[in-house]
């Protein structure tokens, strides 16, 4: 993105590799917290979770070519303090995604899972409290998203994964992130140029290096899944409890 423009050169070559019936959207930009470069027990926190790419949003502003600043607001504002893990008191709740999101924000920032409202908001040793979506950054393996219009259903291409792998790539290395979580298999597959597997944990859990810095990776399937692997409707999902929270545990360990 440059002044309101997406200026990425494989642009043309993505959108012609989808299929033309598709909606197209192009250069949706990162979610980063404005209290992201965390720490805990003096040991850096900066959590990244990876998805696959934007869904359909419901406001046109989100649509496409959306910048820093507007993503943080989408995520934040929109998602984190205008909703509610469950509708609640006039408020609309949080999607799967999101909920799932939420789930994982918990338990790598000591609260546990839940739904409460309050524990949401974290209390740190020095400055002011945050909310959970401004301590960590949403990153999304596409910048650009295709499918059937009027869904959020997303059909990216090989070509797609291909041509975003170096935005990718270089995302992370700004960020400098100590704990990845990553949904879906696609996602878990199509990072593993960038986070290559060092050392094995658990079947959900590595250690990778990234700019010579380890790289702790949790491998999710995306809360959104069908059937046992879907742990974005409730906090107290088999998956969340056999899975998702002790690898949580053991990747604050390695940290």
């Amino acid at each position: 993105m440059s002044e309101g423009k997406f200026i990425c050169t494989s642009c043309k070559q993505c959108r012609a590799s989808s299929d033309k019936d598709y909606l197209f959207r192009k250069g949706i930009m990162s979610h980063v917290g404005r209290r992201y470069d965390l720490q805990r027990n003096g040991h850096p926190l900066r959590i990244v979770v990876v998805g696959q790419e934007s869904g359909l949003p419901k406001r046109a502003e989100f649509t496409e070519r959306v910048s820093l600043e507007t993503r943080y607001r989408q995520t934040l504002q929109v998602s984190g303090l205008e909703r509610r893990f469950y509708a609640d008191d006039g408020f609309p709740g949080r999607n799967p995604h999101m909920r799932g999101t939420t789930t994982a924000l918990r338990l790598l920032m000591g609260v546990g899972a839940g739904t409460d409202r309050e524990s949401e908001f974290i209390e740190p040793a020095n400055g002011r409290r945050f909310h959970l979506f401004d301590g960590f950054a949403l990153v999304n393996r596409l910048l650009c998203s295709t499918g059937p219009k009027d869904t959020s259903t997303g059909r990216p291409t090989p070509t797609m994964a291909h041509n975003c792998e170096r935005h990718f790539s270089a995302t992370l290395s700004i960020l400098e992130p100590t704990i990845v979580v990553l949904q879906g298999g696609k996602v878990s597959a199509w990072a593993r140029s960038t986070l290559p597997l060092v050392k094995e944990r658990s079947p959900h859990l590595y250690e990778s290096t990234l700019g010579g810095n380890r790289v702790v990776v949790c491998a999710f399937s995306h809360p959104s899944a069908r059937g046992d692997q879907r742990w974005g409707e409730r906090p107290d999902a088999p998956y969340v409890r056999d899975v998702v929270e002790p690898t949580i545990k053991n990747a604050l360990r390695l940290n």
